[in-house]
């Protein structure tokens, strides 16, 4: 009598196994929400109680429905490894394998404040002073910490619009300098184009030819295959619509 209630216990089990399967298959819902090790185990464990010919088929077609599954999370995997793309899922699953520190660490790593000292350019100082000066008056006078002088004022206006016209030069030459070498080509690679023997050389070019890239002078090429660069000078100043972000290391691709 017990005998039968164990098969009957284990034919349920198996059918609620290929009842989940075909859910997750026709349904299209995550085939990673069920663990493939523990069914194969559970399935492996309950034909080993009855070997008789009726489970040989049920655990043949249950067999079936686990290689479907596999075959979707081999999908899953394979698209999600060629559009490059980490959705809430995969950034989920990474964090709770993560101690406290490890997640502290890729943080700091990822952080980038609002305001530094590193990113702020003589350019944005001048465009942050001319806001300033252009704040119209409250009804009460405002009490600053501090407060600016006539000729502190005039001497920033002065350091800033040298510093403008400066950059303005650079980028002048540098455009210049493009549009020459990036004739009957398609494109100047970004690495030849922006190094120098010195260092600040290059860095002081990749910072110029940054302001050429946001003010519309130059297009930006990128292969990620080839992990190249290239850049394509614009005959004239084209107004961007939509702008995105390239981060580039210049201290791991300087050379």
């Amino acid at each position: 009598m017990s005998n039968k209630i164990v098969k009957k216990y284990s034919r349920e089990e198996i059918e609620r196994i290929i009842s989940i399967c075909e859910n997750i298959e026709k349904r299209g819902l995550d085939p990673f929400s069920v663990d493939v090790k523990e069914l194969l185990f559970k399935l492996r464990k309950m034909l080993g109680e009855n070997p008789d010919l009726e489970y040989y088929l049920l655990d043949a077609e249950t067999i079936y429905r686990i290689a479907t599954i596999i075959a979707l999370q081999h999908k899953w995997l394979t698209e999600k490894a060629k559009s490059l793309f980490i959705d809430s899922q995969l950034i989920s699953s990474r964090l709770t394998i993560l101690d406290k520190k490890s997640i502290v660490q890729a943080f700091l790593k990822a952080w980038r404040p609002i305001i530094s000292i590193s990113q702020l350019t003589p350019q944005r100082l001048h465009y942050g002073l001319e806001h300033f000066l252009r704040l119209p008056p409250r009804r009460d006078e405002r009490k600053y910490g501090w407060k600016f002088t006539d000729r502190e004022l005039e001497l920033s206006k002065i350091y800033l619009e040298k510093e403008r016209e400066e950059i303005e030069e650079k980028m002048k030459n540098l455009y210049s300098e493009l549009i020459e070498r990036a004739k009957e080509k398609d494109g100047v690679d970004y690495w030849e184009f922006i190094s120098k023997p010195s260092i600040n050389e290059t860095y002081d070019r990749a910072y110029i030819l940054s302001f050429l890239i946001s003010e519309g002078y130059v297009e930006v090429k990128k292969n990620p295959l080839k992990n190249e660069l290239r850049l394509i000078p614009n005959n004239q100043k084209v107004p961007r619509r939509n702008t995105t972000s390239l981060v580039i290391s210049l201290a791991g691709g300087a050379r």
